[in-house]
């Protein structure tokens, strides 16, 4: 499925400077990468650009939230999500160079697609185990879980 926004980024005939792009990010982003885990997403993402001879430095800020399931107890749990991330842009026709937050595009090269960046950010914004706060999981989900666990202590006793 192909994401409901485009984030593809036209640079070419942008001006040497700072400028800054908007864009929304829903569940259709994480489709698009196979990713179902998510019930909802509603990030609002600003990239700062800056436009340089022969790179573009890309600041990005997101912020919003996933709906998911809580780790715990299945039941429905919202994370929000606030991040910062950089990304350098080069403009070369070979690199031997890797790096997270450096990227090579050939000189001829007009568009870049931030769909993939904005997707990794998010991801990387997101606690690896997701549950509720103390107190907030489904009682009844917890109490069945306290009483598999009696019983799996009496049987290695």
């Amino acid at each position: 499925m192909k994401p409901k926004y485009s984030y593809e980024l036209n640079f070419v005939s942008l001006a040497l400077g700072k400028h800054e792009f908007n864009y929304k990010v829903d569940s259709s982003l994480f489709e698009a990468q196979d990713v179902s885990e998510f019930e909802d997403v509603n990030c609002s993402v600003i990239v700062y650009l800056e436009k340089q001879e022969r790179l573009m430095k890309l600041d990005f800020e997101i912020d919003g939230f996933v709906k998911t399931l809580c780790d715990r107890c299945g039941e429905s749990l919202q994370i929000m999500v606030s991040t910062e991330n950089n990304l350098v842009v080069r403009f070369a026709e070979e690199s031997d160079f890797t790096d997270d937050e450096v990227v090579f595009l050939s000189e001829t090269a007009s568009v870049i697609d931030l769909g993939q960046f904005i997707y990794e950010y998010v991801m990387v914004g997101l606690p690896t185990r997701r549950v509720h706060e103390e107190g907030k999981c489904d009682p009844a989900v917890l109490q069945y879980l306290e009483e598999v666990s009696e019983k799996e202590e009496d049987a290695d006793n």
